[in-house]
């Protein structure tokens, strides 16, 4: 009998084993080659650089080892030994985009993101996985963008727009211990969401300057009891203050008077307070509304999780049925208010909180940067909240989202010049990613790749994630 369990232990040691390692298998298209060269001189380009406002014809960079070594125009440099050349053709070249808001649930989700030209994300919402992936992309084992996450979410316990994925804290002491738990498993940004009560907030506050973290989040509204001003929010540091439509909701109380509007953007603009608007996941609300759902099942749909999705069946079906078309008009309203800040002197990133509600990586950052040219920014000025503002939100400035010598060599190659017109972002010839060249046939591979996200890895990622903030 004893060898009889002992048989069926081994037996079920070596399914899960083989479980664990099916889960982790990831596309083909996302291991790079080792041996590819990371050492490149491309010429004849078009160079775009957001910090001179300005495309320069007749363009070469320099890229040694994955950092750009000298940008430049007319004669070229003498090409150091083992240095490939590339032929840019006379396309635009410009810096990889920058995405503050993402959700990450399987390594696919970075696939499509880099297929369209994402190079450095920004997680909202840590999982336990997510920092070793992070340290994997880094390291050169898995392509993707350069990925930077926040911890678990902080809310409060009871808060009405709670989530089972959140960290739920309930005043100030457990607020304090999951900041220095989150601090422990190496975790360097927070990420505060709505009902954070005014004690919870403050605490966490206090603990994240103590040990040098960042946050970043929704305003803060308190609790129904205890409300918290909104120039809380304002003054508590935030790299980024998240949501255009969370912002109105809050300050403005979804009231859409020209006069309250002004006094908003200027009390922002005052405050220093960088916005990332993440206009593009609210136009997909809209649309499920105005389509009776079938936005839901739009083509670009086939990269989102499926797992993630379930879970949010029920949401689609309410708003899938919602009789009113407010939302369509709140949807202008949140535009016209991201304008008002962008006149004001707000500085504005681009986030699209890609992941969830119908909201898929990649295309939806270009998406994004449409829609901040609605609000009345001009084309370059939606590349910069792409690259340089993104950049500095992350703390990464003069490493991501520029072209100068110095940089780490994140490109797009375009077809067309986007300071001419944002759409052409949608016309990629190449990435090259930390000095890697990914042409149009490597693209369509991480694309594709991007369309067979794992629901059994989903769920693993699921389960440690509950168990590591239970």
């Amino acid at each position: 009998m004893l060898r009889l369990f002992m048989a069926l232990g081994l037996l079920l040691s070596i399914a899960a084993a083989v479980l664990v390692a099916w889960a982790h298998q990831l596309p083909a298209a996302m291991h790079p080659d080792r041996d590819a060269p990371r050492s490149y001189l491309i010429t004849n380009a078009s160079l775009l650089d957001p910090a001179t406002d300005r495309v320069q014809a007749d363009g070469h960079v320099l890229v040694v080892d994955g950092r750009i070594e000298r940008v430049g125009t007319g004669a070229l440099p003498a090409r150091p030994d083992g240095v490939e050349l590339i032929d840019a053709g006379g396309r635009v070249l410009m810096p990889g985009l920058v995405d503050v808001h993402v959700h990450v649930f399987d390594e696919t989700d970075l696939a499509a993101g880099l297929a369209r030209g994402v190079t450095t994300v920004r997680n909202m919402g840590g999982f336990p996985f997510h920092l070793p992936l992070a340290s994997r992309i880094e390291r050169g084992e898995i392509l993707g963008p350069r990925l930077m996450t926040t911890g678990p979410i902080l809310n409060e316990v009871g808060g009405r727009n709670g989530n089972a994925l959140h960290e739920a804290v309930d005043g100030a002491e457990e607020a304090r211990a999951s900041v220095r738990r989150q601090y422990a498993a190496g975790f360097r940004h927070l990420k505060l969401y709505s009902n954070l009560s005014r004690e919870s907030f403050a605490a966490i506050r206090d603990e994240a300057t103590g040990l040098g973290m960042t946050m970043s989040g929704h305003p803060v509204e308190g609790t129904e009891a205890d409300p918290v001003d909104f120039a809380a929010s304002l003054d508590a540091g935030f790299r980024t203050l998240e949501h255009t439509e969370s912002i109105v909701w809050y300050a403005l109380n979804d009231e859409m008077d020209p006069a309250g509007v002004r006094r908003l953007a200027e009390q922002i603009a005052a405050s220093g307070t960088m916005i990332d608007p993440t206009l593009v996941v609210h136009e997909n609300l809209a649309r499920i509304v105005e389509t009776g759902g079938a936005h839901i099942t739009r083509p670009v749909m086939a990269s989102y999780n499926p797992v993630i999705a379930g879970f949010e069946q029920d949401n689609f079906e309410f708003w899938a049925q919602y009789p009113h078309d407010d939302r369509t008009r709140m949807q202008a309203f949140y535009v016209e208010f991201t304008g008002a800040l962008h006149e004001a002197g707000v500085p504005l990133t681009v986030g699209t909180d890609s992941g969830v509600m119908v909201t898929p990586h990649g295309v939806s950052t270009v998406r994004e940067m449409e829609i901040l040219v609605d609000a009345g920014l001009t084309p370059m000025e939606a590349i910069r909240a792409a690259t340089l503002n993104g950049a500095q939100a992350l703390g990464l400035e003069g490493e991501v989202g520029c072209l100068a010598p110095g940089c780490a060599a994140d490109l797009i190659l375009l077809n067309g010049d986007p300071a001419q017109d944002i759409a052409r972002l949608y016309e990629i010839e190449a990435v090259m990613r930390d000095g890697r060249w990914l042409d149009r046939d490597a693209l369509a591979a991480l694309e594709e790749a991007g369309h067979h996200p794992s629901t059994l890895r989903t769920w693993w990622r699921l389960g440690q994630h509950t168990r590591a903030i239970g």
